[in-house]
């Protein structure tokens, strides 16, 4: 492939990935690439960072000019992130400078004056941090969010790219798995539990209502995060359901919490020097426990956990030009000159389903979280609404292809040349 031109006033451009995968994150990627490949007087070499903010701390980055055309097309389809996404933030500036010190002297090498950042809202804090401290250094570095995040609690977008798709699954898997327990409970399991995503909000649980377009009637209870869990009011639903029908099928959120605000199972508490860091799983398995005890009856648990958000296999199409879509949004925000803002989804029509972008400042949605709105849930909590039906049904639409080969997904991993490091080794983690 050859070489980018670029006017000599153009300045390099970064792009690197953060958080928790989407099964579309790697469209946005391609749509950085290919929109910048676009504006030669605007931008000149456009780079990657492996490991998204660690990965520029340690100068570990690709020149992403020299994917070929194969590659970039196989990037479309790509499950996780290509390029590395990372559980890593900045410290706080006071309490270590040296951080902010080494993505100065990184953007400087690399003349980077423009930084896309690929993540959720953790991340958009990080990206403000980046761009503030290089613009208070007099390095001006014109930097602009992209959003994707599959628990879709991006605050001020109708909906966040790479949730229709892990929403497309979960509602696949758990139709699915309610066939199976409708044709196996008058002698076997009566009571199924999917655990989905999702510590504060409860995005992902409310996917699995999409069942009720295909199971008429369907013996339902969803607990999402947002709601305190009330163990007498959801065995009363139980046994209520499971008098009519049989059987009863449930989606809870990781992050379910009773009411004095206790996680009902954590997996694991991470101990660091900033925080403690509560890893959350188990939900379902102790939901599953207690019907069980309570039925006297064997009852199924079933944890998608990273399936969820790594499915090329079954991506809504909607969600991957939504993500596609927020890639090439961010880079002609930076063609405008805009910084520090981020492209979110804005629905311009109910039906059929439209939508557009608009930039919203990065400060101002960093710390906000969308949550479950109570019209999308039914008066007890424990179901989803037609409200909520009507909000879930245009994302999960239609699929797109992917390449098999020996009858699996081809989807190796790309590989990528790392640049020769210009700069003293450094540790980001030590």
């Amino acid at each position: 492939m050859s070489l980018i031109t670029s006017a000599p006033h153009a300045k390099n451009v970064l792009y690197a990935q953060a958080g928790g995968v989407t099964a579309v994150i790697n469209a946005s990627a391609a749509a950085v690439i290919e929109t910048v490949k676009q504006y030669p007087e605007t931008f000149g070499r456009c780079y990657g960072a492996i490991n998204g903010i660690k990965g520029v701390l340690e100068e570990e980055l690709v020149d992403l000019a020299q994917l070929s055309d194969d590659d970039l097309e196989k990037l479309k389809s790509q499950p996780g992130a290509a390029l590395k996404a990372c559980r890593f933030d900045l410290d706080p500036l006071d309490h270590n400078p040296a951080q902010y010190e080494r993505v100065l002297e990184v953007f400087k090498t690399y003349d980077i004056g423009y930084f896309f950042y690929n993540g959720g809202n953790g991340s958009m804090v990080t990206a403000q941090k980046v761009s503030d401290y290089c613009s208070s250094r007099g390095h001006k570095v014109i930097c602009v969010g992209v959003a994707k995040t599959i628990d879709n609690d991006l605050d001020l977008s109708h909906c966040s790219p790479g949730f229709g798709s892990a929403a497309k699954y979960l509602a696949t898997s758990f139709i699915e798995a309610t066939m199976d327990i409708l044709s196996m409970h008058e002698t076997s399991t009566k009571f199924f539990v999917m655990e989905a995503m999702g510590r504060n909000t409860g995005w992902l649980t409310l996917a699995a209502g999409l069942v009720k377009d295909v199971v008429k009637d369907v013996p339902l209870i969803l607990l999402p995060a947002e709601r305190a869990f009330d163990k007498e009011a959801f065995l009363a639903k139980l046994d209520h359901l499971i008098g009519q029908h049989g059987y009863c099928v449930c989606a809870v959120s990781e992050g379910l919490m009773d009411k004095n605000g206790d996680y009902l199972s954590i997996a694991n508490i991470e101990h660091t020097h900033e925080r403690d860091y509560v890893q959350l799983g188990g939900v379902g398995s102790t939901l599953a426990h207690l019907v069980g005890d309570h039925l006297d009856s064997k009852t199924h648990c079933a944890i998608p956990d990273y399936c969820q958000r790594s499915a090329s296999h079954l991506v809504s199409a909607i969600d991957w030009q939504m993500a596609y879509d927020a890639g090439q949004h961010a880079v002609l925000a930076a063609v405008e000159n805009l910084h520090g803002v981020l492209p979110v989804i804005r629905q311009t029509n109910e039906s059929p389903f439209a939508y557009d972008f608009t930039n919203v400042e990065l400060q101002e949605v960093a710390n906000l979280e969308k949550l479950v709105p109570d019209e999308y849930l039914s008066e007890d909590g424990m179901d989803i609404s037609e409200a909520g039906l009507n909000y879930l049904r245009p994302l999960v639409q239609g699929e797109r292809q992917i390449a098999f080969k020996n009858g699996l997904p081809d989807c190796a991993p790309i590989e990528f040349t790392y640049l020769p490091r210009q700069l003293k080794i450094y540790h980001a983690i030590k």
